[in-house]
Order: C-alpha cells, then sequence, then structure tokens
C-alpha cells in the first residue's frame, strides 16, 4: 500500500474513529486502527465489538492494501508532525510515514485479523436533522447509568411511532425524555436500545455536518447504522428489557415554580459548595410568597442559604435533591426559563422547558432528617 495525503487530513480522520478503539480488549487488534485503500480514499475503522466507526480521508493513492497499526501510537505521531503533505507505504506488516523533516516506522497487524464490520443492507428506516438529533442527544445520554450492574440502564431508548421518535434515558434515579419530530411518517412502530456512549458519538459527529444522519436497522444482526457525511457509525443493540418509565411520571402535582434556568443553575452551583461533604444534598424550600430558596450546610464547613426569584402557585414545599443531578438538567435544559412541580417532599422532582413539551427529567428526592 502506498498513499499521500496532508497529515492534518489524516489526524482529523483517525480523531473521528478514535472513540471505538478498545483500550482493554483481550485482542491485540482492537487497539489497532485499520488503514485501506478504497476508491481514491484511505478508510480508517476501529472497533470496541460494541461499536464500529468507519470514515475516509482524501488522498492520492499509489497503490492498494491494508494494514492496522495501534491507533494511539498513529494518533501522538500525527500529533507531533506538523501540518503538509506525507508519504504513506506498507512493506509487510510495517508501515513507514514518511514526511519532509521525519521518517517513522510502526509495527502493525495483518488487516485479515481486524474484524468485519457491518454495512448498510437495507432502506434507512428514517433520517435525522443534523442540527436538532446532536441537541436531543446531549438532552437524554447524562441521564443513563454509568455502572454495569443493570445493562440496559447503560443505554438509551430509541423508540419510534407516526412522525414521533423519543428518546429516554434512566439510571434509577433521574430519568430524561426527548422527543423529536420526523419529516415522514415512519412505516412501523419500532423499539431499541442503544449504548450510551455509542450515540453520544453519533451526535458529536452529527452537530459538524449539515446534511441528515440516516439510520438503518440491521435486524438479523441486531445492530444498528448511523450514515454520516463521510462516516459510518455501527452499534450492536443492548438486550433486556427496559422500565416502563411513564409509570415514574407523577400524573399531576401540587406545587409549581417557573424560575430563571440561568439563575437557578448559578444558586445550585452555589449551594453544592456547602454539600460537598453532606452527600451533595441542597433543600429547596417553596410557599407562595416566594422567592424560592436553596439552602445546604455541613457542621464542619458552613452552611448557605440562596433566594431565586420564582413565580410559585400551589402548596407550600420542601424538597432535598442531590446538587449534581440538578446541575445536570438545568445545564442541558437549553431553556431560558423552567418549570419544576412537584407533589411533596418524597415525590420525584419534574422539571421542564417553561415552552416547551417535548422535554421532561425527572429526579427523586433525597429522604433527609430534618
Amino acid at each position: 500500500m502506498r498513499f499521500s495525503c496532508l497529515s492534518e487530513n489524516l489526524a482529523k480522520g483517525l480523531s473521528v474513529v478514535s472513540k471505538a478503539v478498545s483500550t482493554k480488549g483481550s485482542l491485540p487488534v482492537l487497539s489497532h486502527v485499520l488503514l485501506q485503500t478504497e476508491e481514491g480514499k484511505v478508510k480508517l475503522a476501529a472497533t470496541d465489538l460494541e461499536t464500529g466507526v468507519v470514515t475516509w480521508v482524501g488522498a492520492k493513492i499509489k497503490d492498494e492494501g491494508a494494514i492496522t497499526v495501534p491507533a494511539r501510537l498513529l494518533s501522538e505521531l500525527l500529533t507531533n508532525l506538523p501540518p503538509g503533505k506525507i508519504e504513506v507505504e506498507t512493506d509487510r506488516q510495517i508501515l513507514t510515514l514518511q514526511a519532509p523533516q521525519a521518517t517513522s516506522r510502526l509495527n502493525g497487524l495483518p488487516a485479515e485479523e481486524f474484524p468485519s464490520l457491518p454495512q448498510a443492507d437495507g432502506k434507512a428506516m428514517f433520517s435525522l436533522d443534523p442540527e436538532s438529533f446532536p441537541a436531543a442527544v446531549s438532552q437524554v445520554v447524562f441521564a443513563s447509568a454509568s455502572d454495569e450492574n443493570r445493562p440496559i440502564l447503560t443505554g438509551v431508548l430509541i423508540k419510534g411511532s407516526g412522525k414521533e421518535l423519543s428518546l429516554v434515558g434512566v439510571d434509577g434515579f433521574r430519568l430524561a425524555e426527548k422527543k423529536i419530530e420526523l419529516e415522514e411518517d415512519l412505516a412501523e412502530d419500532f423499539s431499541m436500545v442503544i449504548p450510551s456512549r455509542t450515540l453520544a458519538e453519533v451526535g458529536r459527529l452529527a452537530g459538524h455536518q449539515e446534511k441528515p444522519v440516516k439510520v438503518v436497522l440491521l435486524s438479523e444482526e441486531n445492530q444498528v447504522l448511523f450514515e454520516l457525511d463521510g462516516s459510518r457509525v455501527s452499534s450492536r443493540l443492548l438486550e433486556g428489557q427496559f422500565p416502563d418509565y411513564k409509570k415514574i411520571i407523577p400524573p399531576s402535582f401540587s406545587t409549581q415554580a417557573k424560575l430563571d434556568t440561568e439563575e437557578f443553575l448559578k444558586a445550585v452551583r452555589l449551594a453544592a459548595v456547602f454539600a460537598r461533604d453532606s452527600a451533595s444534598i441542597v433543600k429547596l424550600h417553596l410557599d407562595e410568597e416566594g422567592p424560592l430558596t436553596l439552602s445546604a450546610n455541613t457542621a464542619e464547613v458552613g452552611e448557605n442559604k440562596t433566594k431565586v426569584e420564582a413565580k410559585i402557585e400551589g402548596e407550600s414545599l420542601e424538597i432535598a435533591f442531590n446538587s449534581k443531578y440538578l446541575t445536570d438538567v438545568l445545564s442541558n435544559l437549553q431553556s431560558e426559563k423552567v418549570i419544576f412541580e412537584a407533589s411533596g417532599p418524597l415525590s420525584p422532582g419534574v422539571f421542564k422547558p417553561a415552552k416547551s413539551s417535548n422535554y421532561l427529567h425527572l429526579i427523586m428526592p433525597v429522604r433527609t432528617a430534618s
């Protein structure tokens, strides 16, 4: 294999696939990236057997071929090279990279050892807007679980019916649901759970393009494929029963408050400073006369009370939450005003954008001694 390209273009392509490189796989080739000449371009691919990412880089191809090389080593090499043209060639399992003032050789592995990645074998189920889709992903993925005690909760539920697509993340303490309106009706209803890490990466890549993201479900392989502009991401679907999250959402409330999102977030962050040594618990005090008061205290540190202007309706309420959960939702709400609703100190707190019904975030409260 021989080709020439710009080092910065190869580095950009490597950054696209690098998130799929395995750092703890049992197969050495999973820590490698595949380089393969293909139709006048260089194909780069990486996989950890759960997620696969493929992208293409423009190059001048002189001889066809393929090889896998350590992804981390290649990334560090390209990072330290100045922008400009580089010559790349292989001799058996050694890749030589020639820059104007430096020559580097990397030991690789045969391309045949690299796992095959799925390709689209059918019509796209639907397409996603490259602007609204990444925004929706960012509002949901942080609510999925990070530990593996319940693997199904480490994913995001995506289900569709008619022209509506719902994305849902749940970790046992909070729930996020975002609805997206599609341009066309779906051919049939569907439901699938995608690893949140993979979905976050698709959202990141989609945020840098203008073309719609095409989604193909490979049912026989229990995989989903995202076709992006110049890249392709495949992912295994998580198996198991996703919680019936609708049962968790309260049908009514007894207390409601409307607040400025940024002011509320600032108050939570301030209270969190005093809550670090007390399980990150902050209390919200609400009554009709207003304003809303946030408080936090730790015997060894001190206490803090911050007032936030709010339009409060309904019964007086004192309720406690984990400050991190409050910070997460307020940071991702994407609305100037937030509506907070609850029906008592032990009922879930619901947070919504003031002028939209397409997003809902629920946080379970913390039981306190007083």
